[in-house]
C-alpha cells in the first residue's frame, strides 16, 4: 500500500502540472482571444466610418453633378437662344445697311438734282437780269 501511495502521489503532482499550464494556456487564450475581439472591433468601426464617409462623399459628389448638369442644360439653352438672336440681329443690320445705303443714294441723287436746279436758276436769274 506504502509503494501504491507514492505512485499516486507523483501521478497527482503531475496532474497539478497539468491542470497549472492548462490554466495558464486558457488564460493566454482568452487574453488573446479577447485582444483579438478588441482589434476586430475596432477594425470594424473603422471600416463603418470610412463607408459612411464615403457614403456621404458620395452623395455630395452626385448632387454637385446633378447641378452641373442642370447648369449645363440651362446653359444650352442659353446659348441656342443667344444664337437665334444673333442670326435675327445679323439680318436686321443687313435690312437697315442696305435701307441706309439707299437713302444715301436718293440724297445723294437728290442734292445733285437740287445742285443742277439752283444751278439753271442761277442761269435764269443772269438772263433775266
Amino acid at each position: 500500500a506504502a509503494a501504491y501511495k507514492s505512485h499516486s502521489g507523483g501521478i497527482l503532482d503531475v496532474l497539478e502540472d497539468l491542470k497549472e499550464k492548462a490554466e495558464e494556456q486558457l488564460t493566454g487564450l482568452r487574453k488573446a482571444e479577447t485582444n483579438a475581439k478588441h482589434n476586430y472591433e475596432m477594425l470594424k468601426q473603422s471600416l463603418e466610418d470610412q463607408v459612411a464617409a464615403d457614403s456621404k462623399d458620395m452623395d455630395e459628389t452626385k448632387a454637385a453633378k446633378a447641378a452641373a448638369e442642370e447648369a449645363k442644360a440651362t446653359a444650352e439653352g442659353e446659348l441656342v437662344e443667344t444664337v437665334r438672336e444673333l442670326a435675327n440681329s445679323k439680318s436686321a443690320l443687313e435690312t437697315v445697311s442696305s435701307d441706309c445705303m439707299q437713302s444715301a443714294a436718293d440724297h445723294e441723287a437728290t442734292m445733285k438734282a437740287r445742285a443742277e436746279e439752283l444751278k439753271v436758276i442761277a442761269e435764269a436769274k443772269k438772263i433775266l437780269v
